[in-house]
This record gives C-alpha cells, sequence and structure tokens, in this order.
C-alpha cells in the first residue's frame, strides 16, 4: 500500500519536545492522583469496599480453622465444619 493516511509519524511524536512536555507533568500528577485516591481511603468510598481491617469482623468470638498439616488440609477443615454444625444445632425440646 502506498499513500498517506494524512498521521503524524509516532518517530516524529516521540522525538517532539512538546510530547515529552506533556507527559513529564501528566505521568506523575496520575501517579500522585491515584495514590491519594486509595492512600485518603475515598476508593473505599467510591466502590463501597471494605478497608483492609474490616473484612473479617469476629464479634461473636468465633475463631478461624489454623490447618496444621498442608497434606491433611481438607480433613482438617471437614472435622472444623463438622463441629460447626454440632454447635450449631437446636437444644433439644423436652
Amino acid at each position: 500500500m502506498t499513500g498517506s493516511t494524512g498521521e503524524r509519524p509516532l518517530s516524529d511524536i516521540v522525538t517532539d519536545p512538546q510530547f515529552w512536555l506533556l507527559h513529564i507533568v501528566n505521568f506523575p500528577a496520575i501517579f500522585l492522583s491515584g495514590w491519594l485516591f486509595v492512600a485518603t481511603g475515598l476508593a473505599y468510598d467510591a466502590f463501597g469496599t471494605p478497608r483492609p481491617d474490616e473484612y473479617y469482623l469476629m464479634t461473636d468470638g468465633a475463631t478461624l480453622p489454623i490447618i496444621k498439616d498442608r497434606l491433611e488440609a481438607k480433613k482438617e477443615l471437614d472435622q472444623y465444619f463438622l463441629q460447626q454444625q454440632v454447635d450449631e444445632q437446636a437444644p433439644p425440646i423436652k
């Protein structure tokens, strides 16, 4: 294909001082604004996600299972959840 599409070649754009003047200001500004958005907690409020200290609220005294043997993890978790089911059953009616 011959001819020109009228677009400026990329090599001309990258070597243009105006391109670099614009990007030297924009790149740090975008990075800084993103960092401030997350660091101030505004991102958590804007998107409704819990903050890192709000993910697991253990107010009822519950404990999470701790896996002691990685090869027996499924068995340990099954025992934990079976125990949870037994603890949550209703007391017998007299």
